[in-house]
């Protein structure tokens, strides 16, 4: 940061002007598969935590980590990440560079909200509909006493 730049004059929402797609596409897939991974077993918590009927209870997120954790074994808190891991990377990718080359299309260059926020909804759909075949997916080995042991099951 030079000397006489404050924290005001510098924009971390997007890379700069001169970045190429080829950038976008790669920023995009190490957020989405960094995010993921992460967060993956509060997934699986929600997940299980969604499903009615369900044989098994939980009171809440960290005790729901502990019961899976000692009853299935810390893998289990990571069943099915690998469909995440690659599904997210496309998805992130395809919604950065769709995101960021629908607002230059929109806003001509210039700071828009309006366009802003219709070029995040025109990148949620993109990469929603390339994303949800890998949810499902992760969605069914999540799932406790699942059948679906691997991504091809």
């Amino acid at each position: 940061m030079p000397a006489n730049a404050s924290l005001e004059d510098i924009d971390y929402e997007e890379l700069p002007a001169s970045t190429t797609l080829g950038m976008h596409l790669i920023a995009g897939a190490a957020a989405g598969i960094m995010e993921h991974s992460v967060m993956y077993p509060i997934d699986i918590v929600k997940t299980r935590m969604q499903v009615v009927g369900s044989s098994v209870a939980y009171n809440g997120v960290v005790q729901a980590l502990r019961s899976i954790s000692t009853t299935e074994g810390m893998r289990t808190l990571y069943r099915g990440v690998m469909s995440v891991v690659l599904g997210a990377g496309p998805a992130h990718a395809v919604y950065f560079a769709t995101y960021e080359h629908t607002k230059k299309i929109l806003a001509g260059g210039q700071a828009n909200a309006l366009a802003a926020g219709a070029a995040g909804g025109v990148a949620t759909v993109v990469s929603d509909a390339l994303m949800n075949p890998f949810d499902v997916v992760k969605q069914r080995m999540q799932l406790a006493n699942s059948v679906h042991r691997s991504i091809w099951s």
